[in-house]
Protein backbone atom coordinates (compact mmCIF):
# COMPACT_ATOMS: atom_id res chain seq x y z
CA UNK A 1 0.00 0.00 0.00
CA UNK A 2 1.28 3.46 -0.85
CA UNK A 3 1.97 5.79 2.03
CA UNK A 4 -0.22 8.90 1.94
CA UNK A 5 0.13 12.20 3.72
CA UNK A 6 -2.63 11.38 6.21
CA UNK A 7 -0.28 8.97 7.98
CA UNK A 8 2.23 11.67 8.75
CA UNK A 9 0.02 14.37 10.25
CA UNK A 10 -0.58 17.86 8.97
CA UNK A 11 1.13 19.47 6.02
CA UNK A 12 4.28 21.34 7.03
CA UNK A 13 4.31 25.11 7.06
CA UNK A 14 5.99 26.74 4.07
CA UNK A 15 8.40 28.91 6.00
CA UNK A 16 9.84 29.27 9.47
CA UNK A 17 10.86 32.90 9.59
CA UNK A 18 14.18 33.59 11.26
CA UNK A 19 15.50 36.79 12.72
CA UNK A 20 14.03 39.93 11.20
CA UNK A 21 16.08 41.40 8.40
CA UNK A 22 16.22 45.00 7.26
CA UNK A 23 16.24 45.11 3.46
CA UNK A 24 16.01 48.29 1.42
CA UNK A 25 13.05 48.17 -0.99
CA UNK A 26 13.51 48.71 -4.70
CA UNK A 27 12.81 52.13 -6.14
CA UNK A 28 9.42 51.03 -7.47
CA UNK A 29 8.25 49.47 -4.22
CA UNK A 30 6.61 51.15 -1.28
CA UNK A 31 8.89 51.62 1.69
CA UNK A 32 6.33 49.80 3.84
CA UNK A 33 6.37 46.63 1.74
CA UNK A 34 8.20 43.77 3.45
CA UNK A 35 10.37 41.41 1.38
CA UNK A 36 8.79 38.13 0.38
CA UNK A 37 12.11 36.30 0.50
CA UNK A 38 13.10 35.89 4.14
CA UNK A 39 15.50 33.82 6.19
CA UNK A 40 13.92 30.54 7.18
CA UNK A 41 13.57 26.80 6.63
CA UNK A 42 11.43 24.95 4.09
CA UNK A 43 10.71 21.23 4.02
CA UNK A 44 9.06 18.91 1.57
CA UNK A 45 6.64 16.28 2.83
CA UNK A 46 6.83 13.20 0.59
CA UNK A 47 3.94 10.81 -0.01
CA UNK A 48 6.05 7.94 -1.31
CA UNK A 49 4.01 7.99 -4.54
CA UNK A 50 6.28 8.48 -7.55
CA UNK A 51 5.37 10.78 -10.41
CA UNK A 52 4.04 8.72 -13.31
CA UNK A 53 2.96 5.81 -11.12
CA UNK A 54 -0.59 4.38 -11.32
CA UNK A 55 -1.23 5.67 -7.80
CA UNK A 56 -0.31 9.26 -8.62
CA UNK A 57 -3.93 10.21 -9.33
CA UNK A 58 -4.73 9.56 -5.67
CA UNK A 59 -2.62 12.54 -4.53
CA UNK A 60 -4.54 15.54 -3.25
CA UNK A 61 -3.56 19.08 -4.29
CA UNK A 62 -2.29 19.64 -0.75
CA UNK A 63 -0.03 16.59 -1.01
CA UNK A 64 1.40 17.74 -4.35
CA UNK A 65 2.13 21.17 -2.88
CA UNK A 66 3.81 19.67 0.17
CA UNK A 67 6.02 17.41 -1.96
CA UNK A 68 7.23 20.20 -4.25
CA UNK A 69 7.56 22.97 -1.68
CA UNK A 70 11.36 23.23 -2.05
CA UNK A 71 11.18 23.05 -5.83
CA UNK A 72 8.52 25.77 -5.90
CA UNK A 73 10.65 27.98 -3.67
CA UNK A 74 13.61 27.64 -6.03
CA UNK A 75 11.48 28.27 -9.12
CA UNK A 76 10.19 31.47 -7.53
CA UNK A 77 13.69 32.70 -6.72
CA UNK A 78 14.84 31.98 -10.29
CA UNK A 79 11.80 33.71 -11.78
CA UNK A 80 12.34 36.76 -9.55
CA UNK A 81 16.07 37.18 -10.25
CA UNK A 82 16.88 40.71 -11.42
CA UNK A 83 18.26 41.31 -14.90
CA UNK A 84 22.05 41.46 -14.72
CA UNK A 85 22.18 39.51 -11.45
CA UNK A 86 23.81 36.12 -10.93
CA UNK A 87 22.34 32.71 -10.16
CA UNK A 88 24.98 30.16 -9.13
CA UNK A 89 23.97 26.52 -8.55
CA UNK A 90 26.08 23.54 -7.52
CA UNK A 91 24.15 20.28 -7.27
CA UNK A 92 24.85 16.58 -7.74
CA UNK A 93 21.71 15.63 -9.70
CA UNK A 94 20.07 18.65 -11.44
CA UNK A 95 17.62 16.57 -13.50
CA UNK A 96 14.37 18.49 -13.04
CA UNK A 97 12.94 19.74 -16.35
CA UNK A 98 10.97 22.63 -14.82
CA UNK A 99 14.05 24.08 -13.11
CA UNK A 100 16.08 23.68 -16.29
CA UNK A 101 13.45 25.52 -18.35
CA UNK A 102 13.14 28.34 -15.79
CA UNK A 103 16.91 28.82 -15.77
CA UNK A 104 16.85 29.12 -19.57
CA UNK A 105 14.13 31.79 -19.31
CA UNK A 106 16.24 33.68 -16.77
CA UNK A 107 19.26 33.56 -19.07
CA UNK A 108 17.24 34.84 -22.04
CA UNK A 109 16.00 37.86 -20.10
CA UNK A 110 19.53 38.78 -19.01
CA UNK A 111 20.22 36.92 -15.74
CA UNK A 112 23.68 35.33 -15.58
CA UNK A 113 23.04 31.63 -14.91
CA UNK A 114 25.98 29.48 -13.82
CA UNK A 115 25.60 25.79 -12.94
CA UNK A 116 28.03 23.11 -11.76
CA UNK A 117 26.49 19.65 -12.14
CA UNK A 118 27.79 16.49 -10.53
CA UNK A 119 26.07 14.28 -13.11
CA UNK A 120 25.54 15.64 -16.61
CA UNK A 121 23.98 12.66 -18.36
CA UNK A 122 20.36 13.83 -18.54
CA UNK A 123 18.14 16.13 -20.59
CA UNK A 124 17.88 18.91 -18.01
CA UNK A 125 21.67 19.35 -18.17
CA UNK A 126 22.03 18.98 -21.94
CA UNK A 127 19.19 21.47 -22.38
CA UNK A 128 21.07 24.00 -20.26
CA UNK A 129 24.32 23.33 -22.12
CA UNK A 130 22.60 24.13 -25.40
CA UNK A 131 20.45 27.07 -24.33
CA UNK A 132 22.92 28.94 -22.11
CA UNK A 133 25.30 29.19 -25.05
CA UNK A 134 22.70 30.97 -27.17
CA UNK A 135 22.24 34.70 -27.68
CA UNK A 136 20.45 36.90 -26.96
CA UNK A 137 21.02 36.10 -23.34
CA UNK A 138 23.15 37.00 -20.36
CA UNK A 139 26.83 37.27 -21.32
CA UNK A 140 28.20 35.27 -18.37
CA UNK A 141 25.96 32.19 -18.38
CA UNK A 142 27.49 28.71 -18.50
CA UNK A 143 27.27 25.16 -17.16
CA UNK A 144 30.10 22.83 -16.17
CA UNK A 145 29.90 19.15 -15.29
CA UNK A 146 32.21 17.05 -13.18
CA UNK A 147 33.88 14.07 -14.81
CA UNK A 148 31.59 11.06 -15.31
CA UNK A 149 32.70 7.79 -16.92
CA UNK A 150 30.23 5.12 -18.03
CA UNK A 151 31.70 1.62 -18.23
CA UNK A 152 29.00 -0.77 -19.34
CA UNK A 153 26.25 -0.52 -16.73
CA UNK A 154 28.55 1.13 -14.19
CA UNK A 155 28.65 4.91 -13.80
CA UNK A 156 31.80 6.28 -12.15
CA UNK A 157 31.67 9.88 -10.97
CA UNK A 158 34.40 12.25 -9.93
CA UNK A 159 34.13 15.35 -7.76
CA UNK A 160 34.85 18.73 -9.33
CA UNK A 161 37.07 20.14 -6.57
CA UNK A 162 37.93 17.24 -4.26
CA UNK A 163 40.97 15.22 -5.26
CA UNK A 164 40.43 11.47 -5.57
CA UNK A 165 42.47 9.13 -3.42
CA UNK A 166 44.95 6.64 -4.86
CA UNK A 167 42.30 3.93 -4.39
CA UNK A 168 39.67 3.99 -7.17
CA UNK A 169 36.68 5.72 -5.62
CA UNK A 170 33.31 6.96 -6.82
CA UNK A 171 33.59 10.42 -5.25
CA UNK A 172 31.19 13.16 -6.33
CA UNK A 173 30.18 16.79 -6.29
CA UNK A 174 27.53 16.15 -3.66
CA UNK A 175 26.66 19.84 -3.22
CA UNK A 176 23.09 21.12 -3.12
CA UNK A 177 23.37 24.92 -2.87
CA UNK A 178 21.74 27.78 -4.78
CA UNK A 179 23.01 31.37 -4.75
CA UNK A 180 21.13 34.48 -5.91
CA UNK A 181 22.93 37.81 -5.96
CA UNK A 182 19.60 39.69 -6.21
CA UNK A 183 16.03 38.39 -6.44
CA UNK A 184 12.50 39.30 -5.40
CA UNK A 185 11.20 35.76 -5.59
CA UNK A 186 7.46 35.92 -6.13
CA UNK A 187 7.14 39.20 -4.24
CA UNK A 188 7.70 42.87 -5.03
CA UNK A 189 10.86 43.69 -3.08
CA UNK A 190 14.36 42.72 -4.21
CA UNK A 191 16.77 41.26 -1.67
CA UNK A 192 20.49 40.65 -2.05
CA UNK A 193 22.87 37.81 -1.25
CA UNK A 194 20.43 34.92 -0.97
CA UNK A 195 21.88 31.51 -0.05
CA UNK A 196 19.73 28.38 -0.21
CA UNK A 197 21.43 25.32 1.30
CA UNK A 198 19.44 22.17 0.64
CA UNK A 199 19.80 18.47 1.39
CA UNK A 200 18.04 17.45 -1.80
CA UNK A 201 18.88 17.02 -5.45
CA UNK A 202 16.62 18.17 -8.27
CA UNK A 203 14.99 14.81 -9.00
CA UNK A 204 11.48 13.46 -8.72
CA UNK A 205 12.58 10.97 -6.07
CA UNK A 206 13.93 13.80 -3.90
CA UNK A 207 10.49 15.45 -4.01
CA UNK A 208 8.12 12.48 -3.75
CA UNK A 209 9.99 9.72 -1.88
CA UNK A 210 12.62 11.45 0.26
CA UNK A 211 12.44 13.92 3.14
CA UNK A 212 14.54 17.01 2.39
CA UNK A 213 15.12 20.50 3.78
CA UNK A 214 16.25 23.86 2.43
CA UNK A 215 17.57 26.64 4.64
CA UNK A 216 17.40 30.10 3.05
CA UNK A 217 19.61 32.91 4.41
CA UNK A 218 18.93 36.42 3.10
CA UNK A 219 21.13 39.51 3.17
CA UNK A 220 24.26 37.87 4.59
CA UNK A 221 26.99 39.09 2.22
CA UNK A 222 29.84 37.32 4.06
CA UNK A 223 28.06 33.98 3.80
CA UNK A 224 27.15 34.54 0.15
CA UNK A 225 30.74 35.49 -0.67
CA UNK A 226 32.07 32.36 1.05
CA UNK A 227 29.83 30.14 -1.05
CA UNK A 228 30.74 32.14 -4.17
CA UNK A 229 34.46 31.59 -3.52
CA UNK A 230 33.94 27.84 -3.12
CA UNK A 231 31.85 27.81 -6.30
CA UNK A 232 34.70 29.52 -8.18
CA UNK A 233 37.13 26.86 -6.93
CA UNK A 234 34.76 24.14 -8.11
CA UNK A 235 34.65 25.71 -11.57
CA UNK A 236 38.44 25.61 -11.78
CA UNK A 237 38.42 21.93 -10.88
CA UNK A 238 35.62 21.14 -13.34
CA UNK A 239 37.64 22.74 -16.13
CA UNK A 240 40.66 20.50 -15.44
CA UNK A 241 42.43 22.83 -13.02
CA UNK A 242 43.58 22.28 -9.45
CA UNK A 243 41.80 19.72 -7.30
CA UNK A 244 42.47 19.68 -3.58
CA UNK A 245 42.46 17.33 -0.59
CA UNK A 246 41.63 20.04 1.93
CA UNK A 247 39.46 23.15 1.67
CA UNK A 248 41.00 25.23 4.45
CA UNK A 249 38.44 28.01 4.87
CA UNK A 250 35.39 27.90 7.13
CA UNK A 251 33.52 31.18 7.36
CA UNK A 252 31.73 32.64 10.38
CA UNK A 253 29.11 35.11 9.15
CA UNK A 254 26.89 36.43 11.93
CA UNK A 255 24.37 33.77 12.95
CA UNK A 256 25.75 31.51 10.20
CA UNK A 257 28.93 29.52 9.75
CA UNK A 258 29.74 27.39 6.72
CA UNK A 259 32.15 24.45 6.56
CA UNK A 260 33.29 23.26 3.12
CA UNK A 261 34.76 19.91 2.12
CA UNK A 262 36.95 17.95 1.49
CA UNK A 263 38.86 18.02 4.78
CA UNK A 264 42.16 16.25 5.38
CA UNK A 265 42.35 16.92 9.12
CA UNK A 266 40.08 16.13 12.06
CA UNK A 267 36.51 14.96 11.65
CA UNK A 268 34.37 18.11 11.51
CA UNK A 269 31.27 16.46 13.01
CA UNK A 270 33.26 14.91 15.87
CA UNK A 271 34.76 18.31 16.64
CA UNK A 272 31.29 19.87 16.71
CA UNK A 273 29.99 17.18 19.05
CA UNK A 274 33.00 17.60 21.35
CA UNK A 275 31.97 21.21 21.99
CA UNK A 276 28.63 20.14 23.50
CA UNK A 277 30.28 19.57 26.87
CA UNK A 278 33.89 20.12 27.98
CA UNK A 279 36.15 17.09 27.57
CA UNK A 280 36.74 16.90 31.35
CA UNK A 281 33.06 17.20 32.26
CA UNK A 282 31.38 14.26 33.94
CA UNK A 283 27.77 15.16 33.15
CA UNK A 284 25.71 16.64 30.34
CA UNK A 285 23.57 19.44 31.74
CA UNK A 286 23.49 23.01 32.93
CA UNK A 287 20.54 24.28 30.90
CA UNK A 288 17.61 26.15 32.41
CA UNK A 289 15.35 26.88 29.44
CA UNK A 290 15.95 24.15 26.87
CA UNK A 291 16.83 20.46 26.62
CA UNK A 292 15.31 17.85 28.91
CA UNK A 293 13.16 18.72 31.92
CA UNK A 294 16.21 18.43 34.17
CA UNK A 295 18.42 20.59 31.93
CA UNK A 296 20.33 17.96 29.95
CA UNK A 297 21.27 18.72 26.35
CA UNK A 298 19.21 17.18 23.55
CA UNK A 299 20.72 16.18 20.22
CA UNK A 300 18.49 15.31 17.27
CA UNK A 301 19.87 13.94 14.00
CA UNK A 302 18.04 13.16 10.75
CA UNK A 303 20.73 11.64 8.57
CA UNK A 304 20.72 9.42 5.50
CA UNK A 305 24.07 7.68 5.93
CA UNK A 306 26.49 7.13 8.81
CA UNK A 307 29.64 5.04 8.37
CA UNK A 308 32.23 6.97 10.38
CA UNK A 309 32.69 5.09 13.68
CA UNK A 310 34.30 8.16 15.27
CA UNK A 311 30.97 10.00 14.98
CA UNK A 312 29.05 7.09 16.50
CA UNK A 313 31.57 6.76 19.34
CA UNK A 314 31.34 10.48 20.15
CA UNK A 315 27.53 10.30 20.23
CA UNK A 316 27.68 7.38 22.66
CA UNK A 317 30.13 9.23 24.89
CA UNK A 318 27.71 12.17 25.05
CA UNK A 319 24.86 9.82 25.90
CA UNK A 320 27.02 8.16 28.55
CA UNK A 321 27.44 11.59 30.18
CA UNK A 322 23.69 12.14 30.18
CA UNK A 323 22.79 13.77 26.85
CA UNK A 324 19.51 12.73 25.24
CA UNK A 325 20.06 11.71 21.61
CA UNK A 326 17.52 10.74 18.95
CA UNK A 327 18.43 9.73 15.40
CA UNK A 328 16.21 9.23 12.36
CA UNK A 329 18.34 7.29 9.92
CA UNK A 330 18.26 5.70 6.51
CA UNK A 331 21.43 3.62 6.89
CA UNK A 332 23.85 3.23 9.75
CA UNK A 333 26.23 0.89 7.97
CA UNK A 334 26.67 1.18 4.24
CA UNK A 335 28.19 -1.71 2.36
CA UNK A 336 31.96 -1.61 1.85
CA UNK A 337 32.19 -2.54 -1.83
CA UNK A 338 35.97 -2.91 -1.75
CA UNK A 339 35.90 -5.51 1.03
CA UNK A 340 32.43 -6.84 0.20
CA UNK A 341 31.48 -6.57 3.87
CA UNK A 342 29.33 -4.23 5.97
CA UNK A 343 30.93 -1.55 8.08
CA UNK A 344 30.85 -3.16 11.55
CA UNK A 345 31.77 -0.25 13.81
CA UNK A 346 28.78 2.12 13.77
CA UNK A 347 25.68 0.42 15.17
CA UNK A 348 27.51 -1.22 18.12
CA UNK A 349 28.28 2.27 19.43
CA UNK A 350 24.79 3.62 18.80
CA UNK A 351 23.11 0.61 20.45
CA UNK A 352 25.56 0.27 23.36
CA UNK A 353 23.87 0.65 26.77
CA UNK A 354 24.63 3.67 28.91
CA UNK A 355 25.06 3.74 32.68
CA UNK A 356 23.18 6.97 33.44
CA UNK A 357 20.16 8.91 32.23
CA UNK A 358 21.50 9.48 28.72
CA UNK A 359 20.05 7.49 25.85
CA UNK A 360 20.40 7.04 22.09
CA UNK A 361 17.02 6.36 20.48
CA UNK A 362 17.03 5.18 16.86
CA UNK A 363 14.25 5.52 14.28
CA UNK A 364 14.61 3.72 10.95
CA UNK A 365 13.16 5.62 7.98
CA UNK A 366 14.28 3.73 4.85
CA UNK A 367 11.19 2.51 3.03
CA UNK A 368 11.45 3.75 -0.55
CA UNK A 369 11.60 0.19 -1.89
CA UNK A 370 8.57 -0.75 0.22
CA UNK A 371 6.26 1.97 -1.12
CA UNK A 372 7.21 4.43 1.59
CA UNK A 373 9.71 7.23 2.17
CA UNK A 374 13.37 7.76 3.06
CA UNK A 375 15.09 10.35 5.17
CA UNK A 376 17.45 12.27 2.91
CA UNK A 377 18.08 15.20 5.26
CA UNK A 378 21.51 15.56 6.82
CA UNK A 379 20.90 17.79 9.81
CA UNK A 380 22.12 17.90 13.40
CA UNK A 381 20.19 19.86 16.03
CA UNK A 382 21.81 20.85 19.32
CA UNK A 383 19.48 22.06 22.07
CA UNK A 384 21.48 22.89 25.16
CA UNK A 385 25.13 23.60 25.84
CA UNK A 386 27.58 24.48 23.08
CA UNK A 387 31.06 25.94 23.62
CA UNK A 388 30.26 26.16 27.34
CA UNK A 389 27.21 28.33 26.63
CA UNK A 390 23.89 26.95 27.92
CA UNK A 391 20.40 27.21 26.42
CA UNK A 392 21.55 27.20 22.79
CA UNK A 393 19.44 26.23 19.77
CA UNK A 394 21.68 25.44 16.81
CA UNK A 395 21.06 23.84 13.40
CA UNK A 396 23.73 22.17 11.27
CA UNK A 397 22.42 21.22 7.83
CA UNK A 398 23.60 20.76 4.25
CA UNK A 399 24.80 18.03 1.91
CA UNK A 400 27.25 16.40 4.33
CA UNK A 401 26.58 12.78 5.27
CA UNK A 402 28.57 11.05 8.01
CA UNK A 403 30.61 8.97 5.56
CA UNK A 404 34.31 8.85 4.71
CA UNK A 405 33.67 10.12 1.19
CA UNK A 406 31.73 13.14 2.47
CA UNK A 407 34.59 14.07 4.79
CA UNK A 408 37.62 13.34 2.59
CA UNK A 409 36.71 12.99 -1.08
CA UNK A 410 33.44 14.74 -2.00
CA UNK A 411 32.51 18.36 -2.67
CA UNK A 412 30.22 19.12 0.30
CA UNK A 413 28.92 21.91 2.52
CA UNK A 414 27.71 22.05 6.12
CA UNK A 415 25.85 25.18 7.22
CA UNK A 416 25.49 26.11 10.87
CA UNK A 417 22.69 28.52 11.80
CA UNK A 418 21.80 29.80 15.27
CA UNK A 419 18.28 31.16 15.51
CA UNK A 420 15.38 29.90 17.69
CA UNK A 421 12.68 30.14 15.00
CA UNK A 422 14.78 28.27 12.44
CA UNK A 423 15.68 25.68 15.07
CA UNK A 424 12.05 25.16 16.09
CA UNK A 425 11.08 24.58 12.46
CA UNK A 426 13.69 21.82 12.22
CA UNK A 427 12.44 20.23 15.44
CA UNK A 428 8.94 20.11 13.94
CA UNK A 429 10.34 18.41 10.84
CA UNK A 430 12.25 15.93 12.99
CA UNK A 431 9.03 15.06 14.78
CA UNK A 432 7.28 14.56 11.43
CA UNK A 433 10.04 12.23 10.25
CA UNK A 434 9.91 10.33 13.52
CA UNK A 435 6.14 9.92 13.09
CA UNK A 436 6.69 8.69 9.52
CA UNK A 437 9.16 6.11 10.81
CA UNK A 438 6.54 4.74 13.19
CA UNK A 439 3.78 4.85 10.56
CA UNK A 440 5.87 3.01 7.96
CA UNK A 441 7.27 0.37 10.28
CA UNK A 442 4.93 -2.35 9.05
CA UNK A 443 5.43 -1.80 5.32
Amino acid sequence: MKITKSKFGTVLAAFAVGAALTVAPSASASATVEPTVTTGAIFNNPTGIATGSPEEASKTPEQRLAETRIKGHLLGLIEGAEVGSYIRISVFLPWDHDVSKELVKAHKRGVNVQVIAGDGRFWAVSNLQTELAKQPGAPDSWIRTCKTVVEGKEVIHDACLAKDSTVPRDNVNHQKFFLFSRTKGTGDVYVDNVVVQSSGNLTDADFTRMWNDALTVVGNSALHDAYKAYFAAQKVGAEGGTQISNYPTDTQAGAAKVYFFPKSGDDTIVNILKTVIPADATTCGGNTAVGTKDGRTKIRIAQGHTTRPEVAKQLWELAEKGCHIEIVYRSLENWDAEKNTPYPQVSPWLTRPTTGKGRIILHDLANDERDGTDTHTKYLLIEGTYYNGPNKKIVFTGSHTYTENALRYNDEALLKYEDPAVFDAYVKNFEDQRAASLAERNL
